[in-house]
């Protein structure tokens, strides 16, 4: 009777008419296999079509939560880029057009790749499709590359599936346009590869790597140092804890060193990821005093409004809607039934493992890497915890933990855990029967289940969505939106802004006026990080640039350094001259601690080249003579 749930597992899956594979799809897998081809993962991408397919039709979502963020910030980013601003800080058109510090908060670099299509000739909102649907492909191979290296090709195959049809993983996309935060999530599961890679072979050109995987996630998502990093942390500490109390007994003296070697190549990825990414978080963490971040942290950001309650989780529950305090919210937090229902077997996987090495019985099931199943299986744990009421003393306990705005972010650690439970799951199943077309037919499920989850609320396109039009139209509907800098002493309203009639108007900017004393202003101009004006000034004056002060902005006239000075009660940049004529020039440009983060960042990426020479140069000296 004991091992009644096993005969039946193995019934079912023995089925002669289960195993029967057509010959035609043997062969194609054989074909591609033998092409050196991984038939797999080819078979994945098919799989991933449906959840990327709505990113080809007409039309985008702009209805979605940051809908229009997600476009036209690329269109901030790029006139930032066009007016040589190669590492962008500012944003010209936010705040009614008197610009805000927007990457100075967000961190940028998913924008480079979204860029990067724009300038290949895509317009913004294709760019930022195109863009979605690499993230598609990097996410699901990354979770595939770790669960194969761990459980084999066909477990990886249900890993890439699982993370793909993710309930939060398609609410990241189509219904709150979270682009950065999506992108976080697909260099997530590669940044923990480098380090499982790093912990089975330590070396220098796997420290790089792992360094590179790194810096590029927490230069991803401003978030991913607190939800999606600690994951991290938490798996190298899951396999260091253990190794390192075997070297302290004198039976495991010999292993101590090799420990130890792999703890400093572990340590010296973490120090040149951060290094690398100094270049966005020392500025962000040094001149965010010059914001008022309360803006961002309260109302409708307040995390004590976004606990998970536990019936969501296993809920069915799916809409466009917002979160909003209690259980009635407008969107799914729901983990999604496959997932659940393949972290159950890989639970009871475990469960049996450890019954049977207690009762010293047969082998144990899923005897390969059962430490990494127990470590996602306990991190999946510990994410839901913390995102239900039950963790509100925590949080309260940590005020930097309001930053995160949202507890159910950490749905994205759920997002992976469960994946990766689910490619355990399969080699479970494997150890107990051949599976045959069970795990085709099981990734046709997860296709099926998630499928409803991938229609997006598509709208048309209108010229005024890509172009700054669109951030004014979209402030003028959500004024909390409006970010402040530490220099304006009311909220910013249209009242206060001339600059709003000639944004709908369609025409230049004119961002420089006389407020104070006699005279004209000429000719002017003005691009994302600079402003020019030709003055005439007929006694002094006081010329103002509607443009927000911020650290960074510099100032000449005819040539020469001049003083600004933000102008109350908006915090607007402002000037003295002298009368005459005269030709001021404004920009936006470094500050020291930004040249810090530079240097810093740039001498962490000589770290991580000279890491890839050594490993080179070590390779030529070990590879035979011919």
């Amino acid at each position: 009777m004991a091992n009644l749930p096993s005969r039946l597992v193995r019934g079912m899956l023995g089925w002669p008419r289960w195993r029967a594979l057509p010959a035609g799809a043997r062969g194609i897998l054989a074909g591609l296999r033998s092409a050196g081809a991984d038939p797999h993962w080819l078979l994945m991408l098919i799989f991933l079509v449906p959840a990327v397919l709505p990113l080809a039709a007409p039309g985008y979502f702009f209805n979605a939560h940051d809908g229009h963020h997600s476009v036209f910030w690329l269109v901030e980013f790029d006139a930032a880029l066009r007016d040589a601003a190669w590492w962008p800080i500012w944003a010209p058109d936010h705040v009614l057009g008197f610009g805000y510090p927007l990457w100075l908060v967000y961190a940028p670099l998913a924008y480079y790749v979204a860029e990067a299509f724009h300038l290949l000739g895509l317009g913004f909102t294709a760019a930022v499709k195109t863009a979605w649907a690499l993230w598609f492909v990097v996410g699901a191979t990354g979770i595939y590359r770790l669960a194969r290296g761990w459980w084999g090709a066909e477990a990886a195959l249900i890993a890439g599936l699982i993370y793909t049809y993710a309930p939060y993983h398609l609410v990241d996309i189509y219904v709150r346009a979270a682009y950065a935060e999506f992108a976080a999530l697909a260099l997530a599961p590669w940044a923990l590869l480098g380090l499982v890679h790093l912990w089975d072979r330590p070396g220098p050109r796997r420290a790089a790597l792992a360094a590179l995987a790194l810096a590029a996630l927490l230069l991803t998502h401003t978030m991913a140092p607190a939800v999606l990093l600690p994951l991290m942390i938490g798996w190298v500490a899951w396999k260091a804890l253990p190794a390192v109390a075997r070297g302290l007994w004198p039976a495991g003296a010999r292993r101590s060193a090799a420990v130890w070697r792999t703890l400093g190549w572990t340590g010296a990825a973490f120090g040149l990821g951060i290094g690398m990414a100094l270049i966005f978080w020392l500025p962000a963490l040094l001149e965010r005093r010059y914001i008022q971040e309360a803006s961002w942290l309260r109302g409708t950001y307040d995390y004590t409004r976004h606990f998970v309650y536990p019936g969501q989780l296993f809920g069915t529950f799916w809409g466009f809607g917002f979160s909003v305090p209690g259980p009635d919210d407008g969107m799914s937090f729901a983990l999604g039934v496959v997932p659940w229902l393949m972290a159950g077997v890989a639970g009871a996987a475990l469960s049996r493992n450890f019954a049977k090495q207690a009762l010293g019985l047969a082998r144990p099931a899923l005897r390969t890497r059962r430490a990494e199943a127990l470590f996602f299986a306990c991190a999946t744990a510990v994410a839901l915890f913390i995102m239900t009421p039950a963790a509100a003393p925590g949080w309260a306990a940590f005020p930097l933990a309001a930053s995160i705005q949202f507890p159910w972010r950490f749905l994205a650690v759920t997002t992976i855990s469960l994946a990766l439970l689910a490619a355990a799951a399969v080699s479970w199943l494997e150890e107990q029967t051949t599976t045959g077309p069970f795990v085709y037919l099981l990734a046709l499920l997860i296709v099926l289940a998630g499928f409803p989850y991938t229609r997006p609320e598509l709208v048309p396109v209108r010229p005024a969505d890509e172009s700054p039009l669109a951030i004014v139209e979209f402030e003028a509907r959500y004024p909390d939106m409006r970010g402040m800098t530490g220099f304006a002493q009311r909220h910013p309203s249209e009242a206060t802004s001339p600059l709003i009639a000639q944004y709908t108007a369609g025409e230049p900017l004119r961002r420089a006026a006389i407020v104070a004393g006699s005279g004209a202003v000429l000719e002017q101009s003005a691009a994302a990080n600079s402003a020019w004006a030709r003055v005439r000034a007929d006694g002094p004056v006081r010329l103002r640039f509607y443009t927000n002060y911020f650290p960074g902005w510099q100032a000449t006239v005819d040539g020469r350094p001049a003083e600004i000075a933000p102008d109350a009660p908006d915090g607007l940049i402002g000037l003295d001259l002298p009368a005459g004529e005269h030709d001021v020039r404004l920009r936006f440009g470094p500050t020291p601690v930004r040249r810090i983060g530079m240097a810093l960042s740039a001498a962490a990426a000589l770290g991580v080249a000279g890491l890839c020479i050594c490993s080179r140069r070590r390779a030529g000296v070990q590879s035979p003579a011919r």
